[in-house]
């Protein structure tokens, strides 16, 4: 039986358990409380570095059992270190005698290389093929779509784009895809930098959807640098400015949308030239949104109706109200839209009749109108003539900054043409192409 520390004249000391390596010694301290000083006992463990594997490690134990309990504990984890050592086969002794040297001139211990493998090698997840995870995010979109909960245009366009994503690794394991992997694929696609970025972004959120199912335990994407984003996708510097319709163009698609009536284009037409008014956003409005006979007249889009479910109330101008009084037709969608490519069809028809091409060499018409021109003319013009970046941007349905309205959206205008385009109105005679307000 062992005295308490503070009773013994002389301190011991054991090895424990024999022939370890590990002893346990006793030895006391005093505390002061209250003026008073009182003296303890205790027990104190030291394992040397070949049993800990790291550092030499003391403990102190309040009582000698507590002692012997942590110096077992310790010898039995090292006893059983050893022997899976020896159960090691000649080529993993080979490879650990060959591997720990390169980690230790790193500074990396061998537990850290091994849970960092693990992780990434053997996700908690499951291993999947990057074909595999984009197969699961296309079905999770098309659940959604069904539901009426994604639009049928964002849809496809993911389903397009990660489709490709999935044909060029579909046999790639998920962890095996590096950034050098996606560089390259996105380089060789040979794009413009705009359609680079669109697939970046559906790659962005695939490989996102891979680290919270705990298929990967990184997104190369994160890995991009700045540098790697401008060379991929540019820096939005050197991009050309947009394309707007002059006056006289904006009179000419006007005209033509009213005396072709038969297409059915003259509110969205006027709606997407003086609202700014996405094509997307026209062809789900319906007249009932259209408050033109209101004191404040204005346009309201819902959620179901805008980008990203944004919405938010746009302003009718005054040059607006009267080219949408000749609409008769005032129940329903503004732009038909009964299939995929039915107001495409009739869009392509009216810009051929009001001019916007020309025939080629071999007879054919080839048109020369330039994407979102009506909802770029808007944002270029409505700015000029109200010099509020902030409030072109809210009627655009932009986030609270003037960023993408400067980026993409604003061409050279000068107040003058923004006073001339919320100008033009319907003629009075049919001798007249336009009119414009006092």
């Amino acid at each position: 039986m062992h005295m308490s520390a503070k009773n013994d004249q002389k301190l011991k000391k054991w090895e424990f358990p024999k022939k370890s390596g590990i002893w346990i010694r006793e030895f006391v301290y005093s505390q002061t409380f209250k003026g008073k000083k009182e003296t303890y006992g205790a027990y104190q463990v030291i394992a040397p570095a070949k049993i800990t594997g790291t550092t030499r490690k003391r403990k102190q134990c309040s009582n000698f059992m507590e002692a012997q309990k942590f110096a077992s504990q310790l010898f039995t984890g090292y006893k059983k270190q050893g022997e899976e050592y020896f159960k090691a086969t000649d080529e993993e002794r080979k490879e650990f005698s060959i591997g720990v040297p390169k980690l230790r001139e790193h500074g990396i211990t061998l537990t850290e290389a091994i849970e960092f493998a693990i992780k990434r090698l053997r996700p908690k997840g499951g291993e999947r093929t990057i074909a595999e995870i984009a197969q699961e995010m296309i079905e999770s979109k098309r659940i959604r779509h069904e539901r009426g909960d994604l639009r049928e245009r964002s849809f496809r366009d993911f389903n397009h784009r990660a489709s490709k994503f999935a044909d060029a690794f579909s046999e790639t394991p998920s962890y095996d895809l590096t950034v050098e992997d996606l560089k390259d694929w996105l380089i060789g696609m040979k794009v413009t930098p705009r359609t680079t970025q669109n697939y970046l972004s559906v790659v962005s959120e695939i490989l996102k959807y891979s680290v919270q199912k705990k298929y990967i335990a990184l997104s190369p994407v994160d890995e991009l640098t700045d540098n790697d984003r401008k060379e991929l996708c540019g820096s939005g510097l050197d991009e050309k400015e947009p394309k707007i319709l002059s006056i006289e163009q904006t009179a000419r698609l006007l005209a033509a949308a009213h005396e072709h009536s038969e297409l059915g284009l003259l509110g969205a037409i006027t709606i997407g030239v003086f609202c700014g008014v996405r094509v997307e956003e026209l062809k789900r409005l319906e007249w009932s949104n259209v408050k033109d006979t209101e004191s404040d007249p204005i346009i309201t889009l819902s959620g179901t109706i805008t980008k990203k479910r944004r919405i938010r109330h746009v302003d009718i101008p005054k040059n607006a109200l009267k080219w949408l009084s000749l609409c008769t037709q005032r129940t329903g969608t503004i732009a038909d839209n009964k299939h995929t490519n039915d107001y495409q069809k009739r869009f392509r028809k009216l810009i051929q009749l009001a001019g916007f091409g020309h025939t080629d060499e071999k007879g054919r018409w080839v048109s020369d109108w330039e994407t979102n021109a009506m909802r770029h003319s808007f944002g270029s013009y409505h700015y000029a003539l109200h010099g509020n970046p902030l409030e072109t941007s809210r009627q655009l349905g932009h986030k609270a900054s003037d960023q993408v309205l400067f980026d993409h959206y604003r061409a050279l205008a000068t107040k003058e043409q923004g006073e001339a385009f919320f100008s033009i109105v319907p003629p009075k005679s049919e001798s007249k192409l336009v009119e414009f307000v006092g």
